[in-house]
């Protein structure tokens, strides 16, 4: 009987964990760099986010492949100096600058000003990158700040990818979306539960239209980095779990490198060490709900919950 039990759980874990690592070895080592102007036979990509971090190096690397691209980002000085410095980097190529803001809810305004930035081109690269986070908790929270983050993270992947995918199906065109994700989503993330959250959807929708798309040669690819050097971090605030993680950073070209490497031949890519030890560890070794009920009895004695939580003086009739 407990040869039985035993073996049952040797499987178990064997299937989870193996075929795992099997196809993370596969993604980093297997997969070679790519071509992606030549595997689309594309002219145009388009980066939301380019203006600095995993977006910049995005763009330099499209380029690097001779791709012209589309740069969207918040009209900052960030985006001034970057647009100032690719077109010297790559004189050769095209680029097109949209100053927009992904924040908020019906995403007209950015849609109508991306559409004539590319109504007479084929963006066949989409690359849905721009994100960022919010700390605290969620209550103690402005609502239009969550929401603007909601809808960054979330509601302008969807806007362009619907967009820009129905244009790709309507001329038969190949392609290629991408989005970035984060491991963030694996658990549940007090103190950045709004993140968490959106990036876990992230990456369930990509797996999803991955699916739907791939007999029309459309290719889609969510990547889950381990911590990356960029601005990111601006937002980390007290919370220093972000900040100790920004201490082990790679820089952002490794994301543009998994990318290249992985168009077409993986769905989800976890990149880096960190990212596949949190996903062993804490999705496979350990269950989530139980993750969740431990997160639950721990967080009181956590030392940015202590530091970021709103103790308030209860209001009385």
């Amino acid at each position: 009987m407990f040869d039985t039990i035993y073996s049952i759980f040797f499987w178990i874990g064997f299937l989870a964990v193996v075929p795992y690592v099997i196809l993370v070895i596969y993604g980093a080592y297997g997969c070679k760099e790519q071509d992606l102007k030549k595997k689309y036979n594309a002219k145009w990509a388009l980066v939301t986010g380019g203006s600095s971090g995993i977006g910049a190096a995005l763009v330099r690397k499209l380029a690097g492949q001779q791709l012209n691209v589309v740069i969207v980002a918040l009209d900052d000085q960030l985006f001034k100096d970057f647009k100032a410095k690719i077109v010297q980097e790559f004189p050769s190529l095209e680029f097109r600058f949209v100053a927009c803001d992904l924040s908020t809810a019906s995403g007209d305004a950015y849609l109508d000003a991306i559409k004539a930035a590319t109504n007479d081109i084929d963006i066949q690269i989409l690359c849905n990158n721009a994100g960022f986070i919010t700390t605290g908790c969620f209550a103690d929270t402005a609502e239009k700040r969550n929401m603007a983050n909601y809808h960054t993270n979330v509601t302008a992947c969807l806007t362009l990818s619907h967009h820009f995918l129905n244009r790709m199906l309507d001329k038969g065109l190949k392609g290629l979306v991408t989005y970035t994700s984060s491991s963030a989503g694996f658990i549940p993330n007090p103190m950045g539960a709004l993140y968490a959250s959106t990036k876990d959807f992230l990456t369930t929708f990509a797996a999803s239209i991955a699916a739907e798309h791939v007999e029309d040669g459309i290719d889609v690819l969510v990547i889950h980095p381990s911590p990356i050097n960029s601005n990111f971090y601006s937002n980390a605030g007290k919370m220093s779990a972000l900040l100790s993680a920004q201490k082990i950073s790679s820089p952002p070209s490794v994301v543009a490198d998994t990318v290249c490497r992985n168009a077409g031949k993986v769905v989800v890519a976890d990149q880096g060490i960190i990212t596949v030890l949190m996903k062993i560890g804490l999705t496979k070794v350990l269950d989530w709900n139980v993750f969740t009920e431990i997160m639950k009895l721990a967080i009181p004695f956590n030392g940015d919950y202590k530091a970021m939580k709103v103790r308030r003086e209860i209001k009385r009739d």
